[in-house]
């Protein structure tokens, strides 16, 4: 089954213009540069009715003589109309180059910061490939909602008003007939576009940013597809979301052409008319030849005009639609937010304590963590423990902030955590997991994204620490070389070194190991462990224990069930009480390893 979405609700219409005016208003020159220009070329498409006017008269008045100068000055201004035209709408282009090319790629980076700013849950709720796809769409939908105004909305307001104030001077009857006529088909594009296109359209979105989650959510788990020889299955389900969004796409074109085809008998039913009037007037002797040639011609003008208002009127909507949820991001205030300044670099002792702690995952019947108390003093190290599902892990996430706890607080060197910067607070926690993000950079870069302003000396030092030096530098690129995304290059116990190395240039006052060395064999494990106290040298450590032997020196050790601590002790207390802990190693002994070298997480 595809994942479930919630139904958005869209930002209103201002708060999309809004959006737009915060970026292109950067370089308000530059865009009144360009409509002056677009205002322009309306004016000399606005005044070709009435040199073809003045064509048409002067032929018919020299029908006798055949005087080619009388004839030539109104051709030579016709073509010097369209050559303006043509020049100021190439420079219109030119300014809007730059602005438009530098409004796509704020978008693009902006949008996922907004993205970034977001609590986890929103994350685990969300496709990556939806978000993608929804950026892609809304930074290309903002250059076409400012090149639809610029090029179509603003020369068509021009040409209206300037086709009306030239009709008048002909016969007022006629310009009211044109008020009308234009007044009639804007009010009936809008209405129907707004109350009969939009809606689709906006589905349409929807169903397009599904289809480019489900995409990516295939493509990125391509191994598990191949293991499972699951691409049949998996042709089906992308078949299934491609074929929700192409019904969706395909009622939104279809609407949208319905709404062109009214749109196109309304044009001619104002050009039919116009050309009756001016008939009539040319039958009383009140119009010449040249006078009904202007009525026709300025009509045509004005009709290609509200046709373009028409058609990009479809377009406009689409626009919003497709930045919709982009400026949703931009509004959306983060449920886990930075409001705090306290820098922590200048802690002096950095003592963690858990106090009466008690959290639930949205959803969920039961308390992940409840009434978790524990302190840590600087360089002590603590150990947590127990089966799968206990609570562990969710400490973690509550120590970075990932989620807020119900009730209870957590402090460092008595603040509460809640009042300290987030950024700062990250940094002095350096995570190794046992799935550690690797990006699709070099080995360099993802060694140094704890601290990216290191230097190649520094990488490499942290890089031999962590036991992995020697395997990069037998790589052709070495330290450039490319890890692939999410790491596929490298195996397991690779990407857990890389991880290390990076914890090791973090130099941060907490050290968390999620099951460290859970991907390394028993050889790699020993070096890797040396390399760990190190890291952990005067440093506080809570750790999530994969097997006795890493744990056994600790000063203490966090048994959990259930969300609770059911013992406390170093690993010899607890052995000789014979609880739960106890248990646990019995349980889980592996006749493989040495005695003591028992799996317990």
């Amino acid at each position: 089954m595809l994942q479930q979405h919630k139904k958005r609700n869209p930002p209103r219409f201002s708060e999309v213009l809004i959006f737009l005016k915060s970026h292109f208003g950067k370089t308000p020159w530059m865009i009144f540069g360009a409509f002056s220009c677009m205002g322009v070329a309306a004016l000399s498409n606005i005044l070709n009715p009435l040199v073809w006017g003045w064509f048409v008269n002067t032929a018919a008045a020299e029908i006798h003589t055949r005087n080619f100068d009388k004839i030539f000055w109104p051709i030579l201004t016709l073509v010097s109309l369209s050559i303006l035209a043509h020049i100021v709408t190439r420079t219109a282009h030119f300014i809007n180059c730059y602005t438009d090319t530098r409004v796509h790629a704020e978008i693009a980076a902006d949008s996922v910061q907004y993205v970034h700013s977001f609590e986890t849950e929103w994350h685990t709720n969300t496709f990556a490939g939806s978000i993608v796809t929804a950026i892609k769409r809304g930074r290309s939908a903002a250059h076409r909602f400012f090149d639809t105004f610029c090029y179509d909305f603003w020369p068509a307001i021009i040409a209206v008003i300037g086709s009306i104030i030239l009709a008048w001077q002909k016969s007022p009857v006629i310009a009211i007939a044109l008020v009308v006529y234009a007044l009639c088909f804007t009010a009936f594009s809008t209405f129907i576009s707004l109350k009969y296109v939009a809606p689709k359209n906006r589905i349409s979105a929807d169903e397009d940013s599904r289809l480019g989650g489900t995409i990516a959510d295939s493509v990125t788990g391509y191994a598990a597809v191949k293991a499972s020889g699951a691409e049949v299955h998996e042709y089906k389900r992308i078949k299934f979301a491609a074929n929700r969004y192409a019904m969706a796409a395909r009622t939104a074109w279809l609407r949208a052409n319905m709404l062109a085809l009214a749109q196109n008998i309304i044009i001619n039913i104002g050009r039919f008319a116009a050309g009756l009037i001016a008939a009539y007037y040319w039958s009383t002797g009140k119009f010449s030849g040249g006078d009904v040639m202007f009525v026709l011609m300025n009509q045509r003008v004005m009709a290609d005009y509200l046709d373009g208002i028409g058609n990009r009127l479809r377009d406009i909507i689409e626009c919003i639609n497709d930045l919709e949820e982009v400026v949703t991001w931009k509004n959306r205030k983060p449920l886990i937010a930075n409001l705090a300044t306290v820098d922590m670099s200048g802690f002096p002792r950095f003592a963690l304590k858990f106090d009466d702690v008690t959290f639930r995952y949205t959803g969920q019947s039961k308390n992940a963590v409840e009434h978790f108390n524990l302190e840590i003093n600087p360089g002590e190290k603590v150990a947590l423990v127990g089966r799968t599902g206990s609570g562990k892990s969710t400490l973690f996430k509550l120590l970075h902030r990932y989620y807020h706890p119900q009730h209870g607080t957590i402090s460092i060197d008595g603040y509460d955590i809640t009042g300290m910067d987030l950024p700062s607070l990250r940094r002095q926690l350096a995570l190794v997991s046992q799935e550690p993000v690797l990006f699709h950079r070099s080995l360099a870069e993802n060694i140094a994204y704890s601290n990216p302003d290191a230097t190649l000396d520094q990488i490499k030092k942290a890089a031999a620490m962590a036991q992995i030096a020697d395997l990069i530098e037998t790589l052709p690129y070495g330290y450039e070389t490319l890890v692939g995304e999410r790491g596929i290059k490298l195996s397991g116990g690779e990407r857990q070194r890389i991880a290390i190395a990076r914890a090791l240039l973090a130099d941060a006052r907490i050290v968390l190991l999620d099951e460290a060395t859970s991907s390394l064999d028993n050889e790699t494990e020993h070096l890797v462990q040396r390399a760990l106290e190190e890291l952990t040298q005067g440093r506080s450590v809570l750790a999530i224990a994969h097997r006795i032997s890493t744990i056994q020196g600790y000063d203490r050790i966090i048994v959990m069930a259930n969300g609770r601590v059911v013992e406390t002790g170093t690993h010899e207390q607890l052995l000789q009480k014979q609880g739960y802990y106890a248990r646990l190693c019995q349980q889980h002994v592996d006749d493989d390893l040495p005695e003591n070298e028992a799996v317990v997480a």
